[in-house]
């Protein structure tokens, strides 16, 4: 079986991606594969974000990778720039500039770009969302 790290760098609400991404995951989990990681980059660090609210019928992305972290133990992996630029931010760094609060909680962990490339090396095959 292969060793599967994800890619996402669409935001939550950008057509089906997010569920293409998810319901992609779950496949490789239950026919036996790893998912290794999945890292979150660019406007895709938008689903770290806890403070957005589940809308009506749409498909509300940041529950279900919660799930799937919780549930698969799967890391979710979130570019701390690309977060900052975006105002997701850690507790940390809400305590370190001075914010009331932060926006993101486990299970997504901030990681620097080095990190996800680390990561990369025990993987067989990325896949982009």
């Amino acid at each position: 079986m292969s060793k599967y790290s994800i890619l996402i760098t669409s935001d939550p609400y950008e057509g089906h991606e997010a569920s293409k991404a998810i319901a992609f995951a779950k496949r490789l989990l239950t026919s036996g594969h790893d998912v290794e990681n999945v890292f979150f980059y660019g406007r895709g660090v938008l689903h770290a974000n806890d403070f957005m609210l589940e809308n009506g019928d749409e498909f509300f992305a940041h529950k279900h990778w919660v799930a799937l972290a919780n549930d698969h133990h799967v890391p979710l992996l979130v570019c701390v720039t690309a977060a900052v630029k975006r105002g997701v931010v850690s507790e940390l760094e809400a305590e370190e500039n001075g914010l009331p609060g932060s926006n993101m909680h486990a299970p997504f962990e901030q990681v620097g770009l080095g990190a996800f490339f680390t990561a990369l090396h025990k993987c067989d095959k990325l896949v982009q969302f």
